[in-house]
């Protein structure tokens, strides 16, 4: 009567287990920079519909005109979009309601022309992730905010 596993078996069960653990961790490696993307796509698309959001608030108000964060209407330029995103930093403060987590994990750069460089967890050029699609944030990439038409793009830094 066998009572134990013989040493071939026991050497058929560790290949078994090395096989399956050599495909499986390539595909736990992208989880993170996947995360970074996910998330930095999610506030960009969080802030795109604040923008609008203020902007259709001007566009009804038809003359006095105030929003969120103690903002009214010398802080909208002529076509009705926020001159600026925020206090840079923090990057969001006049039109997220609560920025301070987004704020954690975004930079803002003046650029001392009226434009600003934001960067998120994806496109910071330190702690983002490495080229992975085209139209998705990485490391050679950054957000611009155009107070003429309220778009905030993704653009290459090259």
């Amino acid at each position: 009567m066998k009572k134990a596993f013989t040493l071939i078996e026991l050497i058929f069960v560790l290949v078994i287990i090395g096989v399956l653990a050599a495909v499986a961790i390539p595909k736990f490696g992208g989880l993170i920079a996947n995360s970074k993307v996910s998330a930095e796509l999610a506030t960009a698309s969080t802030i795109q519909s604040a923008l609008d959001d203020v902007h259709s608030d001007w566009i009804i108000s038809e003359g006095s005109f105030s929003w969120g964060n103690d903002k009214n209407e010398s802080d909208i330029n002529s076509q009705g979009y926020p001159k600026k995103l925020g206090n840079c930093p923090p990057a969001f403060d006049w039109i997220l309601k609560s920025s301070s987590i987004v704020n954690a994990k975004w930079t803002c750069v003046d650029n001392g022309d009226g434009t600003f460089k934001y960067e998120g967890p994806a496109s910071q050029a330190d702690s983002g992730v490495n080229s992975i699609k085209e139209g998705k944030p990485d490391k050679s990439k950054h957000w611009d905010y155009n107070s003429s038409d309220g778009s905030f793009s993704l653009v290459s830094d090259s």
